[in-house]
């Protein structure tokens, strides 16, 4: 087959989790069939951050990038003139895969989703994977209930929480209206199976990836370190991902243990980081705190492997690599019993708590520190982890899902 693939952020050095994802699947996807990749608008006239080296590998493994991408990558980015290109450039493809389906409002300025449009113009059968869309929950009175109790977390970001749970609610629900309107649609594979506790997205042909992540090889060597007198917290460094629930929960911690907490990511808001200090200080934790920066992989798994324990009070997951990673270092987790994380709820490592029970897992937190039990002999979370192990297996979820629509005869010739 000839695929089209949209991979939103793959081509910047500025990747997350979602964009790791894609690297590891575009570069196998090779193998079985002709793969075609056309950038996102965005892109364009930001070569301070295109990842040029990574391109190449690409275009090493045998996939054709858009060549009026790389003719005008410099400039700045015209629609109309990128759709007409890619149009012609995509012509004879069989299928459009976007494997990270973005929202409708954040791509306004760019004519909405372009793999969407392209569909359309094309008529091409289109794929699309869920990524973040059913990361947080997206119905009215469970939003204005998260609005309510993050504002009573960080008063003085009340107004931001407001304007950032609205729009995230009507944003997401025009995405998915959005997206099931195009005829072309085909299929829509998503991270999680307990999406729908989030979203309702009325679609028939709707696949789980199994696995839909997997472990870094370089994570490998810091298994089974000794254990440092040390918490461990690392994410995108925002409320919705437990910014400010963390330090609570520690506070509480540490009326019963002397434990350094240590934090590692980026801010994504100034105010935010504010906030996060001002916190630290009402809290008396200057000396119990610790914020490492932004680390590369390799300190990141060292700190990691030396940690007793994970506290990780995400708001916001589709599946969270982050506690993959814990659990392959033996190191327990303490979370929230979230949608995006209850692919972990029945192993002995992981405790999950009600969703703003801070002082639920902070007593979790306090029983795992003070077990003897060993809580990694656990056969189910060694053939959890052995099925997480390669981006080959993820691949293959993906590819089953393609080739199943393929041989169903769905694929439009």
């Amino acid at each position: 087959m000839k695929i089209a693939i949209f991979a939103n952020g793959i081509v910047s050095t500025k990747i997350g989790g979602a964009q790791k994802h894609m690297r590891e699947i575009i570069e196998i996807l090779p193998e079985f069939h002709e793969i075609y990749f056309f950038p996102e608008p965005q892109m364009y006239g930001h070569s301070d951050i295109l990842d040029l080296q990574f391109i190449e590998n690409l275009k090493g493994r045998g996939i054709k990038i858009s060549t009026y991408f790389m003719e005008n990558y410099k400039l700045v980015p015209n629609i109309d003139a990128i759709i007409n290109n890619y149009r012609d450039e995509m012509d004879g493809c069989d299928l459009i895969y976007d494997m990270d389906f973005q929202y409708y409002l954040d791509n306004l300025k760019f004519g909405g989703e372009l793999s969407l449009r392209l569909s359309r113009l094309n008529n091409i059968s289109f794929g699309v994977c869920i990524q973040d869309i059913g990361d947080i929950n997206s119905y009215f009175f469970q939003t204005l209930r998260n609005i309510i109790k993050f504002s009573g977390m960080a008063k003085k970001m009340s107004w931001f929480i407001a304007l950032a749970g609205i729009y995230n609610l009507v944003n997401r629900k025009i995405t998915v209206r959005k997206l099931l309107s195009g005829k072309e649609l085909s299929f829509i594979t998503v991270i999680n199976s307990e999406y729908e506790k989030n979203v309702k997205i009325k679609f028939r042909n709707i696949y789980s990836l199994n696995p839909s992540n997997a472990l870094d090889n370089k994570i490998k060597k810091y298994r089974k370190q000794e254990k440092d007198n040390q918490i461990i917290f690392y994410a995108r460094l925002i409320y919705q991902k437990g910014l400010f629930d963390v330090l609570y929960i520690h506070k509480k911690i540490t009326d019963s243990y002397n434990m350094k907490l240590k934090i590692s990511g980026k801010f994504q808001r100034d105010f935010e980081k504010k906030e996060f200090y001002r916190m630290i200080k009402k809290l008396n934790l200057e000396d119990k705190v610790e914020y490492l920066g932004v680390l590369g992989d390799d300190e990141l798994y060292d700190e990691l492997g030396k940690s007793k324990l994970m506290v990780y009070p995400s708001h916001s997951d589709s599946f969270s690599i982050s506690v993959l990673q814990a659990l392959f270092l033996h190191v327990p987790v303490v979370a929230y019993d979230i949608p995006g994380l209850s692919i972990y709820k029945n192993f002995k490592s992981v405790s999950l708590a009600r969703e703003f029970d801070m002082d639920s897992m902070a007593k979790m937190a306090l029983e795992f520190l003070s077990s003897n039990n060993d809580l990694f002999h656990d056969p189910d979370l060694e053939e959890f982890i052995d099925k997480h192990s390669s981006w080959k297996y993820v691949a293959d979820s993906h590819l089953a899902v393609i080739n199943n629509i393929k041989n169903s005869s769905e694929i439009l010739k």
